[in-house]
This record gives structure tokens, C-alpha cells and sequence, in this order.
């Protein structure tokens, strides 16, 4: 038995090989959660100000609006506060928010799918229709170049 580096044999490594080649067969991982993992990680620099959650109605035990499901949902950072409020119209999600203070002109709403740009009135008001249900978060440019980025939050 030849050893490797990582104190594994070549006959454990040749069978975690094909163990991993039958699991991408059988049972491949969806293409979505693949971009999900991706996307976590393209965005997140250190320059960028996060965005936590700070409140979440949900979690708060507040009662859905009738004849729709509501949520509302705060992120707090040094330089803006960003309000989010989702509505979920079956398997697609519409958000609608502010910027306080307003200071974007336009936002991206990132996603599995992609990211949705949005723009952003004078008072902060954005809105985005049919966005998938799943992970979600905000990403902005603030004025003098520097980055916000909200956390993820399933939607």
C-alpha cells in the first residue's frame, strides 16, 4: 500500500473517486445550489460593509397580513439601513424597500438565477417583481465607491 500526502492510500483515494463519480451520476448536485455556493463567496470582498439582520417579523412572531404572506425584514450597517418587505405570490417572491438614507440610485437583488438590478427612487424606494423563492441578499454602491451588502436570508 503506497501512502499520500494526506495519510490516505491510492486504494481509499481510487474508491472515494468512484464513490464520487457514482453520487454526480445517481444523484448530481442541482445546478442552482452549485451557483448558490458560488455566489456566496464572488461578492463577499473586504471591502464591503455588511448588511446584518437586525429584525425579521417572522422571527418576531408577527401575524401575516390577510390574504397575504408577508414578511418584513431590517438590515442595519454603518452607512444605511436597508427595509426589505416580501410577498409571496406562490413560488415567485416580490420585494419592495428603502435605503435610509437614500444613497443609490440603483440596487442588485442576487439570487441562485442571477441578480436582478433594480432601481432606486429619491426617497430610497425600490421594488422587484417575480424574483425565485430561496436565498436572497442586497448589494449596493454607495457614493464614493464603497460597497453594502445585506446577509443572505431565504426568501
Amino acid at each position: 500500500m503506497s501512502k499520500v500526502t494526506n495519510g490516505a492510500s491510492a486504494e481509499d483515494i481510487g474508491l472515494l473517486s468512484a464513490l464520487g463519480e457514482m453520487f454526480d451520476e445517481v444523484d448530481p448536485v442541482p445546478p442552482e445550489v452549485v451557483s448558490a455556493g458560488y455566489a456566496a463567496f464572488t461578492w463577499r470582498t473586504i471591502d464591503a460593509e455588511l448588511a446584518e439582520l437586525a429584525e425579521d417579523s417572522r422571527l418576531a412572531g408577527a401575524g401575516s397580513v390577510r390574504g397575504a404572506d408577508t414578511r418584513l425584514l431590517t438590515f442595519e450597517a454603518p452607512s444605511v439601513n436597508v427595509v426589505v418587505e416580501v410577498t409571496e405570490i406562490g413560488d415567485r417572491r416580490k420585494l419592495v424597500g428603502q435605503l435610509i438614507p437614500a444613497c443609490s440610485d440603483t440596487l442588485r437583488i442576487e439570487h441562485p438565477a442571477g441578480a436582478t438590478t433594480v432601481a432606486v427612487d429619491e426617497q430610497g424606494l425600490f421594488s422587484a417583481d417575480a424574483l425565485p423563492a430561496g436565498p436572497a441578499r442586497v448589494a449596493l454602491t454607495t457614493p464614493g465607491g464603497g460597497a453594502v451588502i445585506t446577509s443572505w436570508v431565504t426568501v
